[in-house]
């Protein structure tokens, strides 16, 4: 018998008894809150009628205090000694007429008006706030409450003021003094442009980025050699011919934990806006029933129309129990075998009030979930990306070239990750030093061949308010070139890259800026399929995929987006928090120990609708397979199959991974067959029985758009409204 022959007859053999092994029986982890993942509680309820409270011991000793995540001690303002603001670069007698200005502004805005006068008043208002900070910064931070009590940022608060809480100097308020102060607002400036085009006053700049630019980014190569292109397809063509499944690395994928320490059982989980903006917590409550000032869990029982269960809900973050329960789960996934290693792509910290994050919140959240982590996973290790969420305020990071030392403000969270990620054994002495230098971000090779690297995506988030000093540079940060610059060593060496990162670029393509996302997608397209294998983003809290393609231009929309030049795909994965509505999942990989590309993967959830009714706790079960679910070609045949992979009859062949080729000819195929894209929708959101089918025939044209999108601007090219189920 051919040894190919043998080969493959073998690992369809083992395919068949991981499939039935993967959907076997349902995981239930149990009622009892797993201890074991802890040195010490600060409270063990004997019921579930209370969370469970670790108590969670800090990197170089002490403890985290039991008040940061009391449910009945919420923090009513920011740590005033964590405000950070510009220093004045020089006096002005005028300015009570600067903030009469900025307020006639902002009343400008509100009363609307043609686009082209909005734009021109927007950019006046900026240029009159920067010569405020520049004069006094102190005040910029009480001039933003007044603009957004003024354009009703909030709505209509009905308890406290989120305006004041909000731009406190403490939150928003002193980073944004700072970008005033730093960036360039005077006229029509490219950064007084782009803030005014993501508050949609004016029309958002081009993505583009000249071939002197790129010429000189790539250090003259934008393509790679022949000889390399040609070691990369022979060794992928060896790796087809001896493909064995019984080789297959499993490597675990979460993202989105969001612990919500704070989560008080019995609370009010269907809240409107009122002390908080969050559910589930002592201070929440629906002002249909109870609209009197509430002090921490004062509401009374009746007048509570959802009671947030001891084990979740769909409207709030993951309590310490659902947690427990999804790292017994995964634990019991693994087996005896374990994972090879993990990929963790973001957000460990509850989604609360801006100003109830602190520094400690943040770091609590990340000691005590990697710690977790590292009981259940054992010798695997997790490499992980940070999500906005983990620093305070949240969604902001400063690029280390702004002056006063003002670069280095967020330290104290990129130093602490660094010691606590060296001390579980995740990363040696010099991926502890990357992550120092490198904004939370580094590069490791875990295995002979594979090079993963971690992505501080803030720095291309357009929530980022530092992303908008000096914004025409796309990579002030450094970012970028550190990524380039570890691709064309991995390309020297012959090694496969995996990218992490946590808010995609892409997509539908509101949450990045068009010249970051547009360099990534140009760094991609000259590294990939030969040196990058995959790309990894979390963010959404749902399941779905980008395929980028071959870049022809400076321009990304310039791409043909057809199924012979997909270079490459951005995964998705779902997320642990229900928060957005939907089921808590996690993913497991299948991944070529030579190629490292993904041949499959298995998919596992909880359904929170079950929670009410369960004695012993949330079942996890399986959700699909991704190579029985989408590698069926059959309607591409009928109409003349263009992947340029010889199918299996219908089916994608068993010795041919999972990458850019297959997802791009998916697209084709769910054009032809709608009923796959209803298979997609459904399992974007894990079975959640509130996400919206896509049916209509708008919907599908759009999110199959989605699919082919890696950049801000091709998502904007796309048909808006789509890109979530929930």
């Amino acid at each position: 018998m051919p040894r190919v022959f043998l080969l493959s007859v073998l690992g369809a053999c083992f395919l068949a008894v991981v499939h039935a092994w993967s959907q076997g029986t349902p995981v239930t982890p149990g009622p009892a809150f797993p201890t074991s993942l802890f040195s010490s509680m600060y409270y063990m309820p004997s019921k579930p009628t209370a969370e469970p409270r670790p108590a969670i011991p800090r990197l170089g000793g002490g403890w985290f205090p039991d008040s940061l995540n009391n449910p009945t001690e919420l923090p009513s303002r920011p740590p005033a000694s964590e405000a950070v603001l510009p220093a004045p670069l020089h006096g002005t007698r005028q300015v009570k007429t600067l903030i009469d200005d900025v307020m006639n502004a902002a009343h400008q805005l509100v009363r609307g008006g043609n686009s082209s006068l909005l734009c021109n008043v927007c950019r006046t208002g900026l240029s009159t706030l920067q010569t405020l900070a520049h004069a006094d910064p102190e005040l910029v931070p009480g001039v933003l409450t007044g603009v957004c009590r003024t354009l009703k940022l909030f709505g209509k608060t009905a308890l406290s003021d989120q305006c004041a809480l909000t731009f406190d100097r403490a939150m928003f308020g002193g980073p944004i003094a700072q970008v005033m102060s730093y960036g360039n607002f005077s006229g029509e400036a490219p950064d007084a442009t782009l803030v005014c085009a993501a508050a949609t006053f004016c029309e958002r700049p081009s993505e583009a980025l000249s071939d002197a630019f790129l010429h000189d980014w790539f250090r003259g190569s934008r393509a790679p050699s022949k000889a390399t292109v040609a070691r990369w397809r022979a060794k992928q063509a060896r790796a087809v011919a001896d493909f064995d499944a019984s080789a297959l690395l499993p490597v675990l994928h979460l993202s989105d934990l969001h612990v919500d320490g704070r989560y008080m059982v019995g609370s009010e989980s269907d809240c409107t806006f009122g002390e908080t903006r969050y559910c589930c917590h002592s201070l929440s409550a629906n002002s249909t029933l109870y609209s009197k000032p509430i002090k921490h869990g004062t509401v009374p029982r009746a007048n509570i129309s959802a009671p947030a269960g001891y084990w979740g809900n769909y409207t709030c973050d993951a309590p310490w129990s659902l947690i427990g329960s999804a790292m017994e789960a995964i634990r019991h996934v693994g087996g005896k075998r374990g994972y090879e290693l993990a990929l963790f792509t973001g957000d460990l910290t509850v989604h609360d009030d801006l100003f109830r994050y602190s520094h400690d919140l943040v770091l609590y959240s990340a000691q005590a979930l990697f710690g977790a982590l590292k009981g259940v996973l054992g010798r695997a290790p997790v490499f992980s990306t940070l999500g906005n969420h983990e620093t305070s305020p949240e969604n902001f990071y400063a690029p280390h070239k702004l002056p006063d030392g003002r670069g280095h403000q967020f330290d104290w969270d990129s130093d602490y990750l660094a010691g606590l990620w060296r001390s579980l054994g995740w990363l040696d002495a010099d991926g502890e030093q990357d992550v120092r230098k490198h904004y939370g971000g580094f590069s490791v090779s875990p295995r002979h061949g594979l090079r993963v690297i971690s992505m501080n995506s803030d720095f291309w988030y357009f929530v980022n308010v530092f992303n908008y000093i000096h914004s025409t540079n796309p990579d002030l940060s450094g970012m970028f070139r550190f990524l380039t610059d570890e691709l064309f060593e991995a390309e020297a060496r012959g090694e496969r890259v995996w990218i992490m990162g946590h808010v995609a670029t892409g997509w539908d393509g509101s949450q990045s800026l068009e010249k970051p996302s547009n360099l990534f997608y140009q760094i991609v397209s000259r590294f990939a399929p030969h040196t990058i294998a995959a790309i990894f983003f979390g963010h959404t809290h749902q399941d779905h995929f980008s395929v980028f393609y071959r870049a022809t231009s400076g321009r990304s929309t310039d791409a043909p987006r057809h199924t012979s030049g997909a270079v490459t795909v951005a995964l998705n994965a779902p997320s642990v928090t229900p928060e957005t509505n939907v089921n808590p999942s996690f993913r497991v990989y299948y991944v070529d120990p030579h190629t490292y590309d993904i041949y499959d993967w298995d998919q596992y959830y909880t359904d929170v609708d079950t929670f009410a009714a369960s004695a012993h706790g949330p079942v996890w079960h399986h959700l699909y397979n991704a190579r029985d679910t989408y590698g069926d070609f059959r309607a591409s045949v009928q109409d003349g199959h263009v992947a340029h992979v010889a199918l299996d009859g219908t089916r994608w062949p068993r010795g041919a991974p999972l990458n850019a080729t297959f997802w791009s000819a998916l697209t084709e195929e769910m054009q032809a067959r709608p009923e796959l894209m209803t298979t997609f929708s459904r399992l974007q959101s894990r079975n959640s029985s509130r996400a919206n089918a896509c049916t209509k025939q708008d919907c599908r044209h759009a999110v199959l758009c989605y699919m082919r999108s890696g950049t801000a601007a091709q998502g904007r090219s796309c048909p808006s409204g789509f890109g979530s189920v929930v």
